[in-house]
């Protein structure tokens, strides 16, 4: 028997989350949490890294080799539940569609061995989904005795009717890049940037129509799209520009990733991202933006409203509201003085709120809070 030593044993943490391909907000956030130092010092941590290796049309979709990939991640899971006996573990459960099916066998699976589960939800759509009875069930046997982790307050009511246990609020956050880099911008054509990829219901149409009404007022711009191919292809998208005539204002840049795309939000001024995606929770754009000291014209879709402050560090517009988005354009274009204010202001707040710093901290604390049962 030891007298007088203490043993610091660390708690144990299995991180079984899913990470790119395909590359979505929810899978980077996933990576930070498994490549986190700080999370790798304070706790004895396994990985379960999932990728189904899906474009982003083959997202909820059974495939052979899907299949295949589940069933070896069950096999990985059991053998980490049985030897390496985790504390917790740490779960990005797909919140609707087959992915919810598959997920809720791996969580009836963790829920066999009696270990605490952590749910991070980076998604939308359990509120409609409950609504059928049965799947109801599904979603409050899922959620029964576990935690979750939501993005936003304003996203706690999708999980309100089957879930009333602890949430806890964590806004996701991206790294800090070289902070000589970043400029206060002034000239005199402004560059106005959306990216994201070219899916209609994320408000590719309504840019391009705003850009539309910008160009026949006769104000002097360029712009930018930034993004992989969705539910429009590369050449429909050139087509729509050639049909609106602003294919000479509007360059398609395709997808760009890394320094390239830092390089274009570095020489960008507006970000505009007016979307009305169903599933549209975060939108890891709109920081980006902010950290180049942007303003952002988006939409009051999922925790947006709470990442961009209307009027201040940029504007909240109507869904499908090309007019409104031009209206707020032309304001900015026309105001160096505002453009530049509100920008400034945007970069202050991701740097109080939206770095990765801050989201290791806050996940850090999470897991603390749960593994010493604090109140």
């Amino acid at each position: 028997m030891l007298i007088g030593k203490t043993i610091n044993m660390k708690n144990k943490i299995l991180i079984f989350v899913k990470v790119p391909p395909p590359v979505t907000g929810a899978t980077l956030m996933n990576e930070y949490v498994a490549n986190s130092k700080l999370l790798n010092d304070n706790y004895i941590t396994k990985f379960i890294k999932i990728s189904y290796n899906d474009s982003l049309k083959q997202m909820g979709k059974w495939r052979f080799k899907k299949v295949v990939l589940i069933l070896f991640y069950y096999k990985e899971l059991v053998k980490s539940l049985v030897l390496f006996k985790p504390d917790l573990v740490y779960f990005q459960i797909s919140p609707i569609g087959l992915g919810f099916m598959r997920d809720f066998f791996f969580v009836l699976l963790i829920k066999l061995f009696n270990v605490k589960i952590v749910f991070h939800i980076h998604g939308k759509g359990i509120k409609k989904a409950a609504s059928n009875a049965f799947r109801k069930k599904l979603y409050r046997f899922a959620f029964r005795n576990t935690i979750t982790i939501c993005l936003s307050n304003s996203l706690t009511y999708d999980i309100d009717t089957v879930f009333n246990g602890k949430i806890f609020i964590v806004p996701n956050g991206i790294a800090i890049l070289n902070i000589n880099k970043y400029q206060v911008k002034t000239k005199s054509v402004v560059n106005i940037i959306y990216l994201s990829n070219l899916i209609v219901s994320k408000g590719i149409v309504d840019f391009v129509k705003a850009i539309g009404v910008i160009k026949q007022k006769g104000i002097k711009i360029n712009a930018y799209i930034n993004g992989k191919e969705g539910d429009l292809t590369s050449q429909e998208l050139r087509e729509f520009l050639v049909s609106n005539n602003v294919n000479d204002v509007i360059n398609y840049l395709g997808p760009r990733y890394g320094e390239d795309k830092n390089m274009i939000l570095r020489n960008s001024d507006i970000l505009v991202f007016p979307t009305y995606y169903e599933n549209e929770t975060f939108g890891l754009v709109n920081i980006e933006a902010m950290q180049f000291g942007m303003p952002v014209i988006s939409t009051n879709e999922g925790a947006i409203s709470e990442i961009i402050d209307d009027g201040e560090t940029g504007f909240l517009v109507e869904k499908k509201s090309p007019k409104q988005i031009a209206e707020k354009l032309e304001l900015l274009i026309n105001n160096e003085r505002l453009r530049i204010k509100m920008g400034n202001a945007a970069r202050k707040k991701f740097l109080e709120k939206y770095t990765i710093e801050i989201f290791e901290q806050n996940i850090n604390q999470v897991f603390n809070t749960i593994l010493n049962n604090e109140k």
